[in-house]
């Protein structure tokens, strides 16, 4: 008789991106042999073409699955590799790691990382940082300045908050929901699916991209930008906001740097001392651009015919 194969059902999740997407892999006598999305998992999604590959990338012939060790010169065509322990490795890290701060400092040395975003790195990005501080050296080196800067730091910069201490966009509660730089159906199906739910409940979807992709398709409003664009697209929407007032004043100049004007001489922040005379330095605030649509544009030109601002 021919014996059943038994095929055991294992929840969890995909770590190849930070979108963390529920699954359910299918191990049959001990082999991974298939991943889907777990429907039953209240954060479910339909599962990428990287998810979807799970099978293909445990048992992929280059997959490095023990550590191994150079013995010939860089540039021979025989590398020479060969398997060590994790002890003598871990042990080889440390010792040329304090070699190397011993003889040029700590900052000498960069810890190297694939981005988070596009890999399974998610998971151990933070121990990284940590191991890099912990060791000394501020520098991580990774895809941030060319990705997810913008996203991740510069709200801070914006408006006080940062990707992970201000919480993720209520899509299903959205009035109007405006996708910019990002395309959901490939890159976060976790988010898709929230879009669609504020779109089925009478949101405004408002889609800018030079493609025509999945969302594209299904926005009430596609803005088809040129490339390199964008930029001249965002200015303009803040001069309407300016010029309509439609902003809170209040917010914006307590709790953001953005309206800050700053001096072309000095590159320091605009003061009221530079505009006027008499004014106290000790109690001065700093003149914001807000103000530029109450009038005061002629006021810094004349104060940038004296040396004042840019």
């Amino acid at each position: 008789m021919k014996k059943q194969k038994l095929t055991e059902e294992i929840r969890g999740y995909c770590a190849q991106c930070v979108s963390s997407c529920p699954t359910v892999a299918y191990v049959r006598d001990g082999v991974f042999v298939e991943v889907k999305p777990d429907e039953e998992h209240p954060n479910a999604a339909p599962l990428c073409p990287k998810g979807l590959a799970g099978p293909e990338l445990v048992y992929n012939e280059q997959r490095l699955r023990y550590p191994m060790r150079r013995t010939r010169p860089k540039g021979d065509p025989d590398p020479g590799w060969e398997r060590i322990t994790w002890d003598e490795t871990l042990d080889t890290i440390a010792t040329k790691f304090n070699q190397i701060k011993a003889t040029w400092g700590a900052e000498a040395v960069a810890i190297a990382r694939c981005g988070p975003g596009g890999s399974s790195l998610g998971d151990i990005n933070l121990w990284l940082k940590r191991l890099a501080y912990t060791f000394g050296t501020p520098n991580c080196i990774a895809t941030t300045h060319i990705c997810q800067w913008h996203r991740d730091h510069c709200s801070a910069y914006t408006y006080g908050g940062a990707r992970g201490t201000v919480g993720d966009a209520e899509f299903e509660r959205a009035a109007c929901i405006l996708i910019w730089g990002t395309n959901p159906h490939a890159t976060d199906s976790s988010k898709l699916r929230d879009i669609k739910q504020g779109v089925e409940q009478g949101a405004k979807l408002i889609v800018i991209d030079p493609r025509k992709t999945e969302l594209a398709a299904m926005a009430d409003l596609w803005l088809q930008v040129k490339p390199g664009t964008d930029g001249a697209l965002v200015l303009s929407m803040l001069n309407v906001m300016i010029e309509e007032n439609l902003y809170d004043y209040d917010f914006a100049r307590d709790w953001t740097t953005a309206p800050f004007l700053v001096r072309s001489d000095t590159q320091n922040l605009l003061r009221a001392t530079d505009l006027m005379a008499g004014a106290d330095p000790a109690r001065e605030r700093r003149v914001y651009l807000p103000a530029l649509a109450r009038g005061c544009l002629g006021i810094c030109g004349q104060a940038s015919s004296t040396g004042g601002t840019g």
